[in-house]
């Protein structure tokens, strides 16, 4: 399997940073660390290699659950599609 196809998502708290398989699992997490760590900083998701594949937004739910919104793509032109994608 191709690394650059593998991803991973990221949790950054500032002073340490948590990695997780699905944003589900990120989602999971930061909830229910809330009281500890409150919000995360930054999440992105991320290849093995380590490139930025996108960023996310946490938005706050009517339940008063946060999720993991993906971010618009603020610069298309720099985005390269090939067809082995």
């Amino acid at each position: 399997m191709r690394r650059d196809l593998v991803v991973q998502v990221i949790v950054d708290y500032g002073d340490f940073w948590e990695n997780f398989a699905t944003p589900f699992e990120a989602e999971s997490f930061i909830n229910s660390n809330l009281d500890e760590y409150d919000l995360p900083q930054a999440v992105w998701l991320e290849d093995m290699r380590g490139n930025i594949k996108w960023g996310y937004d946490l938005v706050e739910d009517d339940a008063g659950i946060y999720r993991l919104v993906d971010q618009p793509v603020r610069n298309p032109g720099h985005l390269i599609r090939t067809t082995s994608n």
